[in-house]
């Protein structure tokens, strides 16, 4: 048997010459076997695989680190934290797109930025309503029109004290100009006007979910393992907070290199795969709306609708497959939108394995049940076939 064989086991020695072995039988061991056994290589066609930990085996922290330093080479349209690899470039008019939405352009800076833009628009609005007070006093004269302003300072200081009805009583216009009852009044309207827009806008920015999305875990890999007979696709997910997400749903989508049968070549033709959280129940519509009560693994079975049901493993491997993952709902306490987002690769997608349980249905602590996010992303080595799903359901039949 030669290494790219679909076919295999993970323990023990398999001879070249042996074919009655066609599938894997693995128990369940920590997860830190995967990077050593992978490690493996056939030598004078004889394969070694170390079902058990080893002194020199990697923790699991350590595996996922050394796993996602090589899988990172891999490009990718969504990092692992939920940020888009996408750059829009050679817009026309892009400039005066952005301006034209000025308000979501400014949301979308940077905090620094925002603070800047805050602290100088009131700065510029003092100077420059200062500037036209002080050429009022320069033209008609001291305390004609406005009492207690001489010079540049005190100009400067009474257009504060306007704009923001401070009020201190010292400085006041009089009923000589009519000039000054004007200008104080379009200062008083700006001045409004301005508050209104840096206000929302700060109020705004701070109740973006952005913050709240760094709350929902995402499992680090995606594991394909069977359930009842049928072979799927798996990743966990949940949220760490008491406060829930409402109205919670998520789909995922398969990003691949096709060419369509007039030989036009799409680099990334995007597919929707079903999900579910009931296995035995698929098909059912609603089945992708969840109550993050508790982290749950969602699901894809892989069927004869999966572009996965002719794939072995070492063609997964090979493949430039990403599924980027989308959970939508309302954050609980603002009531706003927030999409969680991540993404797995073909190198990150591990075929025989599962997740460990996170949670101990017999085990209670003061009153509640104890979720051991630790274990969140921990698996384990489970039996199946290295071969594709239809050859796996063959197999069964």
């Amino acid at each position: 048997m030669t290494e790219n064989s679909n076919f295999g086991q993970r323990s023990g020695s398999i001879e070249a010459n042996e074919t009655d072995e066609s599938f894997v039988r693995i128990e369940p061991v920590s997860s830190t076997n995967l990077v050593s056994m992978r490690a493996s290589k056939n030598q004078a066609n004889r394969t070694s695989f170390s079902l058990h930990p080893t002194r020199s085996s990697p923790t699991f922290d350590e595996h996922t680190r050394l796993f996602h330093n090589r899988s990172s080479r891999k490009k990718r349209l969504v990092g692992k934290n939920g940020s888009l690899k996408v750059s829009a470039r050679n817009v026309p008019r892009k400039t005066k797109l952005y301006f034209a939405d000025l308000f979501t352009t400014v949301i979308d800076l940077h905090w620094p930025w925002v603070i800047l833009i805050f602290c100088g628009s009131y700065v510029l609005s003092w100077l420059l309503f200062a500037l036209l007070w002080w050429l009022i006093v320069a033209i008609r004269g001291p305390s004609v029109c406005v009492t207690e302003v001489y010079d540049w300072p005190s100009a400067f200081l009474f257009s504060i004290e306007t704009e923001q009805t401070i009020g201190y009583g010292t400085r006041a216009i009089t009923t000589k100009c009519p000039e000054a009852a004007i200008m104080l009044q379009i200062q008083s309207l700006i001045g409004l006007l301005l508050d209104a827009f840096l206000l929302g806008l700060t109020f705004a920015k701070l109740s973006q979910p952005r913050e709240r999305m760094k709350t929902v875990m995402f499992s680090e890999n995606a594991v394909i393992a069977p359930r009842d007979g049928k072979l799927c696709l798996m990743f966990r997910v949940g949220d760490i907070r008491k406060s829930q997400i409402v109205d919670a749903s998520i789909r995922m989508q398969l990003f691949r290199k096709r060419t369509t049968s007039e030989g036009k070549e799409i680099p990334f033709y995007q597919e929707d795969l079903r999900v579910c959280y009931d296995w035995q129940n698929p098909q059912n519509d609603f089945r992708n709306e969840l109550f993050l009560l508790l982290p749950m693994v969602i699901f894809h079975v892989i069927d004869e609708k999966s572009p996965f049901f002719l794939i072995t493993p070492d063609q997964l491997k090979e493949s430039d497959y990403e599924i980027v993952v989308i959970l939508d709902g309302i954050v609980e306490h603002t009531g706003m939108n927030t999409q969680p987002k991540t993404s797995y690769t073909s190198d990150e997608i591990l075929w025989g394995y599962d997740f460990l349980n996170v949670i101990n249905r017999n085990f209670l602590e003061n009153g509640k049940y104890f979720v051991d996010f630790s274990k969140f992303n921990e698996i384990c080595n489970v039996e199946i076939p290295l071969c594709s799903p239809k050859e796996f359901y063959e197999m069964q039949h």
